[in-house]
């Protein structure tokens, strides 16, 4: 069957309103839902040829709805063909066979009413008819309870007797085609005109006249269904609640969050005893954002000041009664932390070492502090540095103190603060501080050599102790957050430039550790090397680095990757690749490839008398000429340098294909030849195989 264009499309613009209303929702499962109601609504307009003007998605604690503005009355009529038995089949001599009236019968039409058409395969018997569009309210009741069934909620549960399962109950239905409802029906529902408003500030039920009135009507009952228009006041009113030179501490994340939890955001300032600014102002910021979802409060010089802001859902709180009650709650929860603060400094953090016996980092690899261990050899193996050694064996120390115990985001940042009470030296106690950094791409590194080299190290044995563990990333899986690690340790390698360190050579001394506690064997290493390129290449495809350069600096046949290396080798071979001369280079480079590839070269230097041709002899001339700055410029991680050097061999290798045949009968000259391409080969595979290079314009 094929379908033909469009004959007819009615125009009007209608509006159409679908309002899912359930119980509250948890706030970090509302957006991902929004965009698959997005994307679900998107293709059912598609497949069924219904333009749109406008598509717009609410999204709220209780409700998720989406208002179509400008749909048709109906789909397009459209013509189809449909093909029958082929004409040879279907007539004997002239006259309508079996099978042309049992296709007719089949079509329910009459046989004088089929067509001829002519296929690239022959002639076939056909039926032209055209389809009238359905119309619009119908194909979205019939669809809509599908959408609703196909959303992914991270978790669900059964709340009907038919045992279906969805994130939170169902309570009501909207769909309003203009001012008429659309039939809709779901799990015992039926779709009407009524809304409902703010759980305690607005009605309970809001009747709606037409699709268009949904936010004003909201509105009016102390809901804003509208994300950005949420995200709009709660950013004024932070602005308007915060006390005069001061500012909010940015917290995009909570933020996004307090979006999700409210129908009607409303700031409230508060305020808590200046004697709990004692207490470290990580602990502080965490305390209240962790538990109460408050922003924080500091000064010009982000010295953090004894106020507080929360985002509630409600309209305000002209008593004072809400403001008293939150500072109640968070002065018990301040006081809990000042608490565990004074009572850990206690004890000291090389006290605590014996007590990570205790705290399993992971059946097959041991306690914390094995890994402790395995992060103090793998340090000493990168570094003498003391610093270095004594942070190492700090690292997870702060795992068995009461504070981290109680806010576990803080594991590291304590054990920093920890150790500069204890008057260690700021390269120690900042780098067991900074020991989980980055957390993502856009996270910075940590600040200090010592820093970096502690991080590395534990990310590494961390991935490479898990992937020894059988404990590899799947696409839905990945538990110990190993695709983080990875990058995480890519990311330390690049900003820090640590290019003294091959990625072989770091992922065979964390295995050489290893292996005093369980087998690694060859298998594990080498998945784990691909599954750092990866990031690697993530990375630099972030950054613009184009597929072919990628390939070319990344080919197996390169010299062990070193990642800020890597990197300027990408950005010299994109600065070279549009060049004429190079990009010919590399046309000519994959033939020498491709004939090496089928030869086993015998390693021995090229003889000179042996080069008869003058091709060849020159080329070798050229080759020798250019060895040694190709060689220094490269080794001082100037590859610009290198690669125009090489871009000159460019006239010299189209001569020798013109002139000569490489695999000459006498072996003796063949053989030269070959050890001839393998050294030119070889100086090119210092940097990258440019054989990988794309011309312009493929």
């Amino acid at each position: 069957m094929s379908e033909w264009p469009p004959l007819l499309s009615i125009t009007m613009k209608n509006k159409f309103l679908f309002e899912l209303g359930l119980e509250e929702v948890p706030a970090d499962m509302i957006e991902p839902a929004a965009g698959q109601l997005r994307k679900a609504v998107e293709a059912l307009f598609e497949e069924n040829q219904l333009t749109t003007e406008a598509l717009d998605i609410y999204a709220a604690p209780r409700r998720l709805a989406f208002l179509a503005t400008g749909l048709p009355d109906r789909q397009p009529s459209r013509e189809e063909l449909l093909l029958g038995p082929p004409v040879s089949v279907a007539f004997r001599d002239g006259a309508p066979a079996p099978a042309a009236h049992g296709f007719a019968k089949k079509m329910q039409v009459t046989v004088d009413q089929l067509s001829v058409v002519k296929t690239e395969k022959g002639e076939y018997v056909a039926l032209k008819r055209t389809l009238e569009g359905r119309e619009t309210p119908d194909i979205l009741a019939a669809a809509l309870p599908g959408i609703i069934a196909s959303i992914n909620w991270p978790k669900n549960m059964y709340w009907q007797e038919s045992r279906f399962r969805f994130v939170r109950p169902i309570r009501w239905l909207v769909a309003l085609w203009n001012k008429d409802t659309a039939p809709v029906k779901f799990e015992g529902l039926t779709a009407g005109a009524a809304t409902r408003g703010h759980r305690f500030l607005g009605h309970s039920e809001v009747l709606l006249k037409s699709a268009g009135e949904y936010l004003e009507r909201l509105r009016e009952n102390y809901v804003l269904a509208d994300v950005a228009e949420r995200r709009t006041k709660i950013s004024r009113e932070l602005e308007r609640e915060t006390p005069q030179a001061l500012k909010v501490i940015s917290d995009p994340y909570l933020q996004h969050l307090v979006c999700y939890l409210n129908e009607y955001p409303a700031v409230l300032r508060g305020s808590f005893n200046s004697e709990f600014l004692a207490i470290p102002q990580e602990v502080l910021i965490t305390v209240m954002r962790h538990h109460q979802k408050y922003f924080a409060v500091a000064d010009e010089n982000g010295a953090l000041q004894p106020h507080f802001l929360t985002v509630l859902n409600t309209s305000g709180d002209p008593e004072g009664k809400i403001r008293k009650g939150h500072e109640k709650v968070l002065r018990a929860r301040l006081e809990d932390a000042a608490f565990f603060w004074s009572t850990d400094l206690k004890t000291p953090l090389r006290d605590r070492l014996p007590l990570l016996d205790h705290v399993l980092f992971q059946e097959k690899l041991g306690s914390y502090r094995v890994k402790t261990e395995r992060v103090c050899r793998l340090c000493a193996v990168l570094s003498p540095d003391k610093d270095l050694e004594t942070a190492a064996s700090l690292l997870k120390c702060d795992l068995t103190s009461d504070m981290v115990r109680e806010l576990s985001e803080l594991q590291g940042v304590m054990g920093g603060l920890y150790a500069r009470e204890e008057k260690y030296p700021e390269s120690v106690w900042r780098a067991v501080y900074e020991q989980y950094k980055p957390n993502s791409l856009e996270d910075a590194s940590p600040s200090t050599p010592t820093g970096a080299l502690l991080a590395l190290a534990d990310k590494l044995d961390t991935v490479v102790g898990c992937f020894a563990a059988g404990i590899v990333p799947t696409g839905s899986s990945d538990p110990f957050a190993l695709r983080r690690h990875a990058q995480g340790l890519v990311k330390i390698l690049f900003d820090h430039r640590l290019d003294q360190y091959s990625l072989p050579g770091l992922v065979e001394a964390a295995r050489s550790i290893l292996r005093d506690q369980l087998a690694v064997p060859d298998r594990v290493v080498v998945d784990v090397l691909a599954f750092i390129l990866l990031r690697v290449r993530f990375i630099f495809q972030e950054q613009g680095v184009p597929f072919d350069v990628l390939n070319a600096v990344f080919a197996p046949t390169v010299a062990p990757i070193r990642v800020y290396q890597t990197w300027q080798k990408a950005q010299a071979l994109m600065q070279m690749r549009g060049q004429a001369d190079f990009e010919a280079l590399a046309v000519a480079f994959k033939r020498v490839k491709n004939i090496l590839a089928k030869q086993k070269i015998v390693l021995a230097a090229v003889s000179e008398a042996d080069l008869e041709d003058p091709a060849e002899a020159e080329l070798y001339r050229t080759f020798r000429e250019i060895q040694p700055t190709v060689s220094a410029a490269a080794q001082a991680g100037d590859y610009l340098t290198a690669l125009r050097k090489i871009a000159t061999l460019r006239g010299s290798v189209d001569r020798l294909f013109d002139a000569v045949m490489v695999m000459a009968e006498d072996a003796r000259l063949r053989n030269n030849r070959l050890r001839l391409l393998f050294e030119i080969s070889d100086m090119f595979l210092k940097i990258a195989d440019i054989s990988e290079i794309q011309e312009s314009g493929d």
